[in-house]
């Protein structure tokens, strides 16, 4: 026959349930801190990047504008037209590039939040077993 349940049992399951949670808890800070690490890296990384290319594209830049305006002291007329058109085409480059790195960060930033929503619900669905787990402890210790 089984011994009988006393509250020794309570406050030992209480306290390994409390070990758990703990242990649980220090984990899932680390893969926090560790994503949020990773995540401050890639988009340093990306900024660096984004930097060295614009960089290199204000360089361009300014090398075709001075090639243009040579070409404009030559031939005003001409080289007018010419000058819009390149300015629109090297504009709508920058745009695109930018574009791209708009919807690279939308992207990242979406992929935090869903972490974030996936953490709260992780720590929804631990509180609300800590709660069942008080009722219970708390309702049996009443019941004794």
């Amino acid at each position: 026959m089984p011994r009988p349940v006393d509250s020794a049992d309570f406050e030992r399951l209480g306290g390994d349930l409390r070990q758990e949670m703990s242990a649980t808890t220090a984990e899932l800070r680390l893969e926090m801190s560790a994503t949020t690490a990773e995540l401050r890296l890639e988009m340093s990384a990306t900024t660096a990047e984004l930097r060295l290319e614009m960089s290199a594209m204000a360089v361009e830049l300014r090398r075709e504008i001075r090639e243009t305006a040579a070409a404009i002291l030559d031939r005003v007329d001409a080289a007018a037209a010419e000058t819009r058109r390149h300015f629109g085409v090297v504009a709508e480059g920058l745009r695109s590039d930018f574009k791209a790195v708009a919807e690279g960060l939308g992207a990242l930033d979406e992929k935090v939040e869903r972490f974030r929503g996936e953490v709260r619900e992780d720590f929804v669905r631990v509180d609300r077993r800590l709660l069942h787990l008080e009722v219970r402890v708390i309702g049996r210790s009443d019941r004794a």
